[in-house]
């Protein structure tokens, strides 16, 4: 019965995850100008890349219990990797676009001048994250 539940929640997640996410990356590309929609883009994207992971490898541990994990350290380093980075490069997107948002209800040139797509796409580029290397004992362990 946990099984069925677990298949069906994540199916239904997965699929409005996709689906949302997805309608997203088609409608912000439309407006290239706002780093706001530049920001939400990217966000869009990691949690598109995000979401398939760590759902699709529940989905195939659940119902045929295979985890890859289980059966290779790459994969399990880079499984902690995308969880821990894509989860923190989406939050630092939605916490830029929400200051670019505070940006243009200000009045001061100075800080007008932050909003700019050049600026954007600098903050952007700069390590959003710092990944520190997983203790080895947890894929290791397997």
């Amino acid at each position: 019965m946990t099984t069925i539940y677990t298949m069906v929640n994540n199916v239904s997640s997965l699929l409005s995850s996709i689906f949302s996410n997805r309608m997203n990356i088609f409608i912000f590309p439309s407006d290239r100008t706002t780093p706001s929609s530049f920001y939400m883009l990217a966000g869009s994207i990691c949690n598109d890349v995000y979401v398939v992971n760590i759902l699709t490898t529940r989905l195939l541990s659940a119902r045929y219990r295979i985890d890859f994990t289980l059966t290779s350290i790459i994969w399990c380093e880079m499984q902690q990797f995308l969880i821990s980075t894509l989860s923190l490069i989406s939050f630092h997107c939605s916490s830029l676009a929400t200051m670019d948002q505070y940006l243009v209800i200000l009045s001061s040139v100075s800080l007008l001048r932050l909003r700019g797509i050049q600026y954007a796409h600098r903050v952007f580029r700069t390590p959003a994250t710092v990944y520190q290397p997983l203790n080895d004992k947890l894929c290791l362990s397997i």
